[in-house]
């Protein structure tokens, strides 16, 4: 019996010699407490399976017009239901025979429009529902056109030059996303640059909109695709 005993108090005393040195590492924290702490700095870095691309692509014409215009996105999901990020893109457009000038010698001469724009902008997103999500952004348009105007020589010809312009936007909307694959969606969003609402609006801004012909006017619509929101 008293071997017995002995036996079991070896047995008691093994594991809870191997309990502690499992449970504590070399510099005398607990090893469940330093995993712990491994896990959450894992969760706060970076993790690229969160990284969202997309954007759209612009393609239009008709009646002597023609535009092209490609708008790239990429951003990360801050959380499952918020991503931020920033989008880069251009757009080119030709219009035929678009402007009409009368020379000094009273002919009228048609012109072509031409214009190109190069887009920098932030952004982001939050899903409200799972297919429903709001938008906000701040977008800065370097626009470059073709003008027209009289020679300096005196001559009366009218002769082409270029202008540069900036035009800030700010933009919210509303939008709609419908998965189309794994983890792939296309969304169509319909957006107001609220800086046009103002009563002094930035020239030349590509969200330019009539105000009497109604507010609905001033929404733009947007269809594009992301993956990974």
């Amino acid at each position: 019996m008293r071997a017995l005993l002995l036996l079991v108090l070896a047995c008691l005393s093994m594991q809870l010699h191997a309990q502690q040195v499992e449970t504590y590492t070399s510099s005398g924290k607990p090893a469940g407490a330093m995993r712990k702490q491994q896990q959450k700095k894992q969760q706060k870095g970076f993790d690229p399976s969160r990284m969202i691309y997309g954007g759209t692509v612009n393609l239009g014409g008709g009646s002597g017009a023609f535009s092209i215009g490609v708008l790239p996105m990429i951003g990360y999901r801050i959380t499952d239901r918020l991503g931020a990020g920033v989008n880069f893109g251009y757009q080119y457009t030709k219009i035929n025979d678009y402007i009409e000038l009368t020379d000094l010698n009273g002919i009228s001469q048609y012109y072509d429009y031409k214009a190109s724009m190069i887009t920098a902008g932030v952004w982001a997103r939050y899903l409200v529902l799972p297919k429903l999500f709001v938008h906000a952004g701040y977008e800065h348009n370097f626009i470059n056109f073709q003008n027209y105007r009289y020679s300096s020589n005196g001559s009366g010809s009218i002769e082409d030059f270029k202008q540069h312009f900036k035009a800030p936007s700010v933009l919210v909307g509303i939008g709609y996303r419908a998965p189309i694959g794994a983890n792939i969606s296309m969304y169509f969003m319909g957006m107001v640059d609220i800086l046009q609402l103002t009563d002094n609006p930035p020239a030349y801004s590509p969200y330019y909109y009539n105000k009497s012909n109604g507010i609905l006017s001033a929404i733009y619509p947007n269809i594009g695709f992301n993956i990974g929101f």
